[in-house]
């Protein structure tokens, strides 16, 4: 199966998860959970790394998502330290928006407009951060580091179509294989 076919399968097996994710209040999914389960559900699995496949599929997700009026499911997506992925801000390119000081706040808000889009109670108040953000921002964290790690500006290139990361060549493998 070509990696197109391949991530349409995923990312629709995502939107779905995220979407059954958003019908319990203060839900979330993890990356290495969301890869699992959509690789699962849709029966096609790889041997690639996550990190090579995933962004593409949330993206995907992201594009639907904002294409049809629906909340950014991808906001309940994080990663093991429960903090938003990297794909997130493509939620935000997509609207137009500038990237915000505190991203996590802007996730749990997008996270609470899932909840209630997809049926959850919401109570009134403010969003809460996810757990493990949480605990930091309030200093409980005893083994989790108390700021967020300062990453610099990525200088890998995506490909346009699948956004999987491109080779030193420049030519997406997956889209444009070499016989």
């Amino acid at each position: 199966m070509s990696f197109r076919d391949a991530s349409v399968a995923w990312a629709l097996a995502a939107h779905e998860v995220l979407a059954e994710t958003a019908t319990g209040y203060g839900h979330f999914v993890t990356l290495e959970e969301l890869a699992e389960r959509v690789q699962e559900m849709s029966g096609v699995r790889t041997g690639a790394p996550r990190r090579t496949w995933m962004d593409a599929i949330l993206r995907k997700v992201a594009r639907r998502c904002h294409s049809a009026g629906e909340p950014p499911l991808t906001a309940l997506c994080v990663r093991a330290n429960h903090t938003v992925t990297d794909s997130y801000k493509y939620v935000l390119e997509l609207a137009a928006l500038p990237v915000p000081d505190d991203l996590e706040v802007h996730a749990a808000y997008a996270r609470w407009q899932c909840y209630a889009t997809y049926g959850t109670d919401v109570p009134a108040g403010i969003p809460p951060l996810t757990p493990k953000v949480a605990a930091r921002r309030a200093g409980n964290a005893t083994a989790v580091r108390t700021e967020a790690p300062v990453v610099a500006e990525s200088r890998i290139r995506l490909c346009e179509e699948c956004f999987i990361q491109l080779p030193a060549s420049g030519v997406c493998e997956f889209c444009h294989p070499t016989r």
